[in-house]
């Protein structure tokens, strides 16, 4: 089967978005109230990502249908690169194509010679929380102003280009 990336147009699909990070929010807390809070502005922010970091705000499509997406961002002043979403519709989890959302975060900040990635993560999300240490992310603990959400940490320096494959493996089963 072939996958592949393009970045979100937030004018056709933006329903889409809203309804995968609404999901994102149920299966990490158990509830819809953390994007319920955040939802007012959600549109905006995707329009600043797109706007800076279009190649990391993508869906992850299969034929006609979107089955993931990624949200990225630059951490300011840093070396680091912040995933904000890693989503694959349940249909589609459990298959292995974690994997490619993953390594395109990584190809992403490597081309941007960023040495560090990170993201949060619940602390009841077990499945997630397997996944990233199963790839090689790190635990940093508690974030200060979300207690009930890890900070994990992905390390691309050392690495022969953040162990990115060639284009075509990434996008193709």
């Amino acid at each position: 089967m072939q996958y592949r990336f393009e970045v979100i147009n937030l004018e056709r699909d933006f329903q889409t978005c809203t309804r995968f990070r609404r999901d994102s929010c149920f299966v990490s807390f158990g509830s819809y109230s953390e994007f319920e809070s955040e939802e007012h502005s959600y549109k905006e922010r995707m329009t600043e990502r797109l706007d800076y970091l279009p190649e990391g705000n993508c869906h992850l499509w299969v034929q006609d249908k979107i089955i993931g997406q990624t949200e990225m961002k630059l951490v300011p002043d840093t070396e680091i690169g912040y995933v904000s979403l890693l989503y694959l519709v349940p249909e589609f989890r459990g298959k292995g194509l974690g994997e490619l959302l993953h390594k395109h975060a990584i190809k992403v900040f490597s081309v941007l010679e960023k040495s560090t990635i990170q993201l949060s993560v619940s602390k009841s999300n077990r499945q997630a929380l397997s996944f990233y240490a199963k790839h090689g992310w790190r635990n940093l603990g508690p974030r200060r102003d979300k207690k009930q959400m890890f900070l994990m940490s992905y390390d691309l320096v050392g690495t022969s280009n953040g162990g990115v494959p060639t284009v075509s493996k990434l996008v193709s089963e």
